[in-house]
């Protein structure tokens, strides 16, 4: 911790020694909000429903803003068939075996059991648009919409989440050769499908489009909870979101509580940290008796974290450079991995259940962002990596542009 603290400080003074100016009169530069696109994941259930993530503003803007966001992520597992018995004795069977292996405590298939299955291949790109309106001083109202198109990745409009920039990676850098068996399905496919516990299933081919919805989020902005110097502040939201695909029509709840603080460094430059709590709540009213389940847990828990250095110009444009952490609870309820039972494609051999597993772990991913504001534009880029590798997106990359109007 000590190590930790004197590089930060090293840091700082750093930073001050390279942008301190002569001038020490002018009025200090203090960014009141962090830049970011949307950096939500494209993860195959995920952006069937409303997720909620960071909101880093101090103020309301004075204008109308609108955000539009692309993004591009890489998703694979191979097939997997997933059995949950539904007697107590069977699930003690199950749970003297890894998942992996529980399958061999089973001579026959006739236990009562629920199942599901799941296959993920291919390029999820998404378009998500929003547009800030100031309702009064300390009250905003967000609107906005997302969809999602699959492809298979190919270049020129893929680069660094296409299967082949990803293997080479892997078996050139980290990960070694073929470590999650793409090349054993073969590069550059796209396919998703799935079928619930219930028995409704979905399909997604190359170029369809899907898990369209609607959002809208009001924020309360408290002058109570804001220090007086602009260095501090806090925000309040709360969120409805209306799914629109065929396999999830429903309506989503959420609140959310962010905070922001702002250390100066220099009259050019800052430091500010971001912090978000929200939860969701998942299809609060459902449009059609056979939406499909993505996930047993009704409630999603998330926290996001950033951390961003701007620098302002001598022409006033604005540098800024971040780094945020985000994590949302599991989809589906944790004790249940420990009495599934797996059954793998018979072609998978190297990492065949992620498919399925991850949906019983917390969704975590970093993601590294590049913002520059020239007066009233701003254009953002981010890569994501999911460092503990279930591929749902295994990597991520996002371009944003903000105006006011």
């Amino acid at each position: 911790m000590k190590q930790l603290y004197l590089f930060l400080s090293f840091f700082l003074l750093l930073c001050q020694s390279i942008f301190s100016q002569e001038n020490s009169n002018i009025e200090p530069y203090i960014k009141d909000n962090i830049t970011k696109p949307s950096i939500l994941s494209t993860h195959t259930f995920g952006v069937y429903f409303s997720r909620l993530q960071g909101h880093f503003n101090s103020k309301v803007s004075k204008n109308k803003t609108i955000s539009l966001s692309l993004e591009s992520g890489n998703v694979w597992s191979p097939g997997i068939k997933v059995y949950i018995p539904k007697n107590e004795s069977d699930r003690a069977i199950a749970r003297g075996y890894n998942w992996d292996q529980s399958h061999n405590g089973f001579e026959d298939n006739s236990y009562a059991k629920d199942s599901f299955s799941t296959k993920n291949d291919g390029v999820i790109k998404g378009l998500r648009g929003k547009i800030n309106f100031k309702l009064a001083e300390k009250h905003e109202l967000q609107i906005g919409f997302r969809a999602f198109v699959l492809t298979k990745g190919k270049l020129p409009f893929t680069i660094l989440t296409g299967d082949k920039f990803v293997e080479s990676f892997h078996s050139n850098i980290a990960g070694g050769e073929d470590p999650f068996d793409r090349k054993v399905f073969g590069l550059e496919q796209a396919g998703i499908e799935y079928t619930d516990r219930n028995g409704n299933s979905s399909k997604v081919d190359n170029g369809n489009i899907f898990a369209t919805g609607l959002e809208t989020a009001y924020y309360y902005y408290p002058e109570t909870l804001r220090s007086k110097n602009r260095l501090f502040s806090v925000n309040f939201g709360a969120h409805l979101g209306v799914n629109l695909s065929k396999s999830n029509s429903s309506l989503d709840f959420g609140l959310s509580g962010n905070a922001l603080k702002t250390f100066v460094i220099n009259n050019r430059s800052n430091f500010n940290i971001g912090t978000s709590l929200g939860v969701l709540r998942k299809a609060l009213a459902n449009f059609k008796s056979d939406n499909l389940q993505y996930g047993t847990n009704d409630f999603l828990a998330n926290s996001e974290s950033a951390l961003e250095y701007s620098f302002r110009t001598k022409r006033s444009n604005i540098h800024n450079f971040g780094v945020i952490f985000y994590i949302q609870t599991s989809l589906n309820k944790k004790e249940e991995l420990e009495y599934i039972v797996a059954i793998r494609d018979p072609l998978a051999f190297n990492s065949w259940g992620h498919g399925a597993t991850n949906l019983y772990k917390n969704n975590d991913y970093w993601s590294l962002v590049y913002s520059y504001t020239k007066k009233t534009i701003t254009l953002s880029f981010y890569l994501q990596q999911d460092f503990t590798a279930i591929n749902i997106p295994d990597i991520q990359t996002g371009f944003g542009i903000q105006f006011g109007i």
